[in-house]
C-alpha cells in the first residue's frame, strides 16, 4: 500500500513538473530508488482546441521587449500641458472633424486630465506616463472609441481603435454598454482609471493586465479584466464575418478590453509597465445614443469593510 501511495506521488510530481531542468533530475532520482520505473502520465485526450505556441498557459512574458515606447512626464509641467491640450477644444466642437483630439469628447477628456492629476501627480509619485490612453463608453462598440493622447505633444492617435466591452456590460446586445460593475463573474466592463501593469500569454495571445485605482475597478487584477486582442484559434471578436453578422460590432468580452488585432502590440507598447488608462462616457455619446444612463453597480466589499472596531480599540 505504501509503495502504491509513493507510486502516487511521484506520478504527481511528474504531472506538475515539465519535462527537464533540476527538479526533474531529482524527481527521476528519487523515483528510479525507490523503485518505480515508468513515469508516465495516464494518456489524456487532448482538446479538439489548438493553442498557438507559448498561449493557453498564463505565462508571464519573462524576456520584456525594449521599455515602454512612452516616456515620463513630470508633473510639474501637468498644468501647461493640460492648457494646451484645451486649447484645441471649444466648449461645443462639431463631431468628426479631421484632427483626432476633435473626436474625443471634450467632456470626457476633462474627467481623464483631472484622474491623471490626482492619481498621477497628487497620490502618486510625481511623475507618470507621457501618453493617456482613454475609452469611450458612451459609444456603440462598433464605432472607433478608444484615444491616444500624448501629454507632451498634445497630439491624438491617428485615428481611434475599436474596442469591445463586456457582455454583462450589454445584456441586450445592441452594442451600447448599459452597465458597469466591479464584481467577480459579472463579466461588466468597469469605469474610472487603470494602471498597465505587465504582459503575460494566456488563452487570448499575448495579453496586458491592468490595475484599477478606483473604487469603481479596484478588483480589475482579481476578476482577470485585461487588455487583449483574439488568438487565432478563438475567432471570437473581430472575425470579419462575425462582424459582418453583427452589423460592424465586435463580440463581447467577459469584461476585458479587446482591441483590434493590427493594434494591439502599439497599444501594449503604451499601456505595459506604468502606462495610464481611462475608461468613462463622453457627454456627446451619451446625448446620441438615445438610451438611459447607465447603470454603476456597487463595488465588491472586502470582508474587512464589515468589521466595525470601537473607538480607540483594536477589538470588534
Amino acid at each position: 500500500m505504501r509503495g502504491f501511495a509513493t507510486q502516487r506521488f511521484c506520478c504527481k510530481l511528474n504531472i506538475m513538473q515539465r519535462p527537464g531542468g533540476r527538479f526533474a533530475a531529482y524527481r527521476n532520482a528519487l523515483c528510479a530508488m525507490l523503485g518505480i520505473v515508468s513515469l508516465a502520465a495516464p494518456a489524456v485526450a487532448q482538446s479538439e482546441i489548438v493553442f498557438a505556441p507559448g498561449t493557453g498557459d498564463a505565462t508571464l512574458i519573462t524576456a520584456q521587449p525594449a521599455g515602454p515606447a512612452f516616456k515620463r512626464f513630470s508633473c510639474t509641467g501637468f498644468q501647461e500641458a493640460k492648457a494646451k491640450l484645451l486649447s484645441v477644444y471649444s466648449a461645443e466642437h462639431p463631431e468628426g472633424l479631421a484632427t483626432p483630439q476633435h473626436r474625443l469628447d471634450r467632456s470626457l477628456l476633462d474627467e481623464t486630465l483631472a484622474s491623471y492629476e490626482k492619481h498621477v501627480c497628487l497620490w502618486g509619485s510625481g511623475s507618470g506616463p507621457s501618453m493617456m490612453v482613454v475609452v469611450d463608453f458612451a459609444k456603440r462598440s462598433a464605432d472607433p472609441r478608444l484615444y491616444v493622447v500624448d501629454l507632451e505633444s498634445g497630439q491624438g492617435l491617428d485615428s481611434p481603435v475599436v474596442v469591445a466591452h463586456g457582455i454583462g456590460s450589454d445584456p441586450d446586445d445592441d452594442g451600447y454598454a448599459d452597465a458597469f460593475g466591479n464584481v467577480y463573474e459579472s463579466w461588466m466592463s468597469s469605469l474610472g482609471a487603470a494602471r498597465g501593469g505587465e504582459l503575460y500569454r494566456g488563452r487570448n495571445g499575448l495579453s496586458l493586465r491592468l490595475d484599477g485605482l478606483d473604487p469603481s475597478n479596484s478588483a480589475m487584477r482579481e476578476r482577470d479584466i485585461v487588455v487583449h486582442s483574439y488568438a487565432a484559434e478563438r475567432r471570437r471578436y473581430f472575425n470579419y464575418s462575425l462582424m459582418s453578422a453583427r452589423g460592424g460590432k465586435p463580440g463581447t468580452s467577459e469584461g476585458c478590453f479587446v482591441v483590434e488585432p493590427h493594434r494591439r502590440d502599439w497599444l501594449y507598447d503604451r499601456l505595459r509597465d506604468g502606462g495610464f488608462l481611462f475608461a468613462g462616457l463622453g457627454k456627446q455619446g451619451m446625448e446620441q445614443r438615445g438610451k438611459p444612463v447607465p447603470v454603476q453597480s456597487a463595488p465588491a466589499q472586502s470582508a474587512f469593510q464589515q468589521v466595525l472596531f470601537r473607538q480607540g480599540t483594536g477589538t470588534e
